[in-house]
């Protein structure tokens, strides 16, 4: 009687064991399932891909999206775009300013050529050919006042008629002795004055210029920016707004995932971190693709712990069982993969 009962003990748990799925597995990592065969690090973990968070740099209302989710795209394709309307009369404003600004530049650059010249000629004097012709039209003015006296003289013109011939006549006279004697110093500080006044005009629209042209820069780029772009090739794998929203900086508009580059971030613990190098190649299985092996290489391997995954106990030599985080690339992957999937590690004996 007391063996059946053990018997049916025996029997009770074995049973308890079948269908409870409890079976000796040997935990090496802290969340983590790490499985042993015939001595191989086999370490479960799972397919990362890196996320690219899409936002603007500039404000304003979704004209248009040119994607959804699921879509692949390339670098550089257009995602989304925003309403510049504002940004292009803006640009038209200041490009009117600037246009309007060059046309003042020419005017003031011909009153300092102008200024200029005056001051060189009161400098230098008057050329030989400039007091000749000064001279002839002296000698022409005297001789118009004497044959306009006889006339006067005659009654035949007006008093004002004469008048006016003896005041061209000292005009004609003043030009021809300033340009035998050349020109005062009082005249030539006002030709330098006119000069310096010249000068300052022409700094001052010049700076009207360039600030303008900054501003059109500055718009310029607004407007590139209205025109969202894909940073990266990959899927879209979401799309946080509708055409017409009203979107600021720095919102999360679309995330793309960057699928041509997954990898797999393992937590290994610090007992058998002996079977893991740099530049590793390792096996990996993923359920996924049941009869698929793909091969991965190790790229990274963390310099610092991230938790532990056994504390002390009588078992390890009463001290604590660390992890440390060991990233792997898939290095001929040619099959459609999605973040989070399971993969099994084989790191080897």
């Amino acid at each position: 009687m007391k063996v059946k009962n053990v018997a049916l003990v025996v029997f009770s748990m074995v049973a308890a064991n079948i269908f409870t799925g409890c079976t000796p597995v040997s935990t090496l990592t802290g969340d983590k399932l790490v499985k042993q065969a015939q001595s191989n690090l086999i370490v479960q973990s799972n397919v990362d891909m890196t996320d690219v968070n899409v936002n603007t740099l500039i404000p304003g209302k979704v004209k248009e999206i040119k994607v959804k989710e699921g879509d692949n795209v390339k670098k550089g394709d257009v995602l989304l775009i925003v309403d510049s309307d504002t940004l292009a009369a803006q640009q038209a404003q200041v490009q009117a300013q600037i246009e309007t600004a060059k046309s003042q530049l020419n005017a003031a650059q011909a009153a300092r050529d102008a200024a200029s010249a005056k001051l060189e000629l009161a400098q230098n004097g008057a050329r030989p050919e400039e007091i000749d012709q000064a001279k002839s039209a002296y000698d022409l003015a005297k001789v118009t006042v004497d044959r306009l006296k006889v006339l006067y003289d005659q009654g035949s013109i007006p008093k004002s008629d004469f008048d006016n011939a003896e005041t061209q006549m000292q005009v004609a006279k003043d030009k021809y002795d300033i340009a035998q004697s050349g020109a005062r110093p009082e005249d030539i500080k006002a030709a330098q004055a006119q000069v310096d006044q010249a000068n300052a005009s022409v700094e001052a629209v010049e700076g009207q210029i360039k600030q303008a042209e900054a501003a059109l820069q500055g718009v310029n780029v607004n407007l590139n920016y209205a025109t969202v772009t894909a940073p990266e090739d990959g899927t879209i794998t979401q799309v946080n707004v509708e055409a017409g929203e009203v979107i600021s900086t720095g919102m999360q508009l679309i995330v793309v995932t960057k699928t041509d580059e997954p990898s797999i971030l393992c937590n290994v613990r610090e007992t058998d971190l002996s079977k893991v190098d740099l530049e590793q190649e390792v096996s990996v299985k993923i359920p996924a693709y049941k009869d698929e092996e793909f091969k991965g290489k190790v790229v990274r391997i963390n310099k610092d712990a991230d938790f532990a995954v056994k504390r002390a106990t009588n078992d390890n030599g009463e001290f604590d069982v660390l992890s440390y985080g060991v990233k792997v690339e898939l290095t001929d992957n040619d099959k459609p993969l999605r973040s989070g999937m399971t993969a099994f590690v084989d790191f080897g004996k």
